[in-house]
């Protein structure tokens, strides 16, 4: 599992986090309370979206289980020294409760409470035990103190680095400046008010805006004009947000940035943007310093929106791009190091294979091998994190059907494959090299 260490404003990251929560909370009339100790730094160096997962999933609890009362995200400064700090996260609610010597056993995978969570609830229990991994793989202690009908308190301490760096965090919007001023929208979105909302936002920010109010009208507007980035809606008639992205990654082979607008943060719609092929995700209501952020940092990023086989572009991708991310294989092998090894051992074996089946059909006008090649490797890419983007190309290679004004473009396409799937396996030979260390 790979941490980042990055210089955030504490107070503005979990400003942020709690903010998605607030229509839940307002649907099932509770109350948030935060409770931030001025003595921690403004900024430090650590992973916020580590940081963020943590908190995402056990405040996504404490809504779910809880009907009345209060939710309170409280932080603490428990000790400081001249480079680092120790702070203690806890998340309490005034839900059901876990009974006696259940507690010891809530962070196991899949393991709930009792055998009526689920069916009154929902879920499977596995976010305590990603978040339980979370926090132990940075040094950190996790724990719960709770009591039948009372409620549960969720806490865990985390270090971080103090630092003289500046930060700048998704909850702050800068000064609008005259590249992000051509920025093109097209906002997915069959509610009048949120239409208005939408327009009144992207209008202050000088951006340019389309509306459309469904998926099939989003989808006539992207054949008839270029947009730098969507805002979709996930429910809508005649075609939802789910399935406009779907179209638009798998039939139109576009990469252009997706940002679904949901009223709903809980695990699994956040999976499923992701598993569509949405790049991120705000809450209903927007906050307008949030939305600019994110738009501005997506259109910003070197791989945007690609049309055109001959777009894709992976040379212009900073160097300090990470390919792998092995937060899936983690959760899946459930820290077992010696499966994530054999695991890793796997890719490494095959993907030189397929990446040479690809090339050699390339050049044999063998379209069968080409898709069959190109089939095989698609599994791998979510398998070891590696990006939608990365994957959308060899799903693009999988659909060439032998068209000659575009074999040029698929030739070039797949020498970018190559060069992902080589820093790929150079990543992943260091991760494996790493989980041997950690059994010697």
């Amino acid at each position: 599992m790979t941490f980042e260490e990055i210089p955030f404003k504490m107070a503005s990251s979990i400003e942020a986090m709690i903010h998605l929560f607030e229509t839940k909370v307002q649907e099932k009339n509770l109350e948030l309370v935060k409770v931030y100790d001025a003595a921690i730094p403004e900024v430090l160096l650590g992973d916020p979206v580590r940081l963020h997962q943590i908190i995402l999933n056990l405040v996504s609890n404490a809504v779910k289980f809880t009907t009345n009362g209060k939710i309170t995200v409280s932080l603490h400064l428990l000790a400081a020294d001249e480079e680092n700090v120790t702070i203690e996260f806890a998340v309490a609610d005034t839900g059901t409760g876990i009974a006696a010597g259940k507690t010891e056993k809530i962070f196991e995978n899949f393991h709930q409470a009792s055998s009526d969570t689920s069916r009154l609830y929902g879920g499977t229990g596995l976010g305590l035990a990603i978040v339980k991994q979370l926090v132990e793989s940075q040094g950190g202690q996790i724990s719960v103190q709770s009591k039948v009908n009372e409620g549960s308190v969720f806490s865990f301490t985390l270090s971080f680095k103090k630092t003289d760096a500046k930060a700048e965090t998704e909850n702050e919007m800068s000064e609008p400046d005259a590249e992000n001023k051509n920025i093109k929208v097209l906002v997915v979105e069959d509610i009048a008010l949120n239409q208005l909302l939408m327009k009144t936002l992207l209008d202050d920010f000088g951006f340019e805006r389309d509306i459309a109010a469904n998926g099939k009208i989003a989808i006539e507007k992207l054949q008839e004009k270029n947009y730098d980035i969507i805002l979709m809606d996930l429910q809508m008639p005649e075609m939802n947000g789910f399935e406009a992205t779907e179209y638009i990654r798998n039939k139109m082979h576009s990469i252009i940035p997706i940002i679904a607008l949901t009223a709903d943060v809980t695990t699994v719609d956040l999976e499923k943007c992701k598993a569509v092929g949405m790049n991120d995700y705000i809450a209903k209501p927007v906050d307008e310093r949030i939305l600019y952020s994110k738009i501005a940092g997506l259109v910003k990023k070197p791989v945007q929106e690609k049309t055109a086989l001959s777009d894709f572009d992976i040379t212009t991708v900073s160097k300090k791009i990470k390919y792998t991310d092995l937060t899936y294989l983690t959760g899946i092998t459930k820290f077992d190091t010696k499966l994530m090894m054999e695991m890793i051992e796997m890719y490494l074996a095959q993907t030189p294979v397929l990446m040479n089946a690809i090339t050699k059909s390339l050049q044999q006008n063998d379209w069968d091998g080409l898709h069959a090649a190109a089939h095989k490797m698609l599994p791998s890419f979510s398998i070891m994190g590696i990006g939608k983007d990365f994957e959308l190309m060899a799903k693009t290679i999988q659909e060439y059907k032998g068209t000659k004004n575009e074999l040029k473009n698929i030739q070039e396409l797949a020498l970018q494959l190559q060069h992902v799937c080589n820093e790929a396996c150079a990543e992943l030979k260091e991760e494996y090299n790493t989980l041997k260390n950690t059994r010697l």
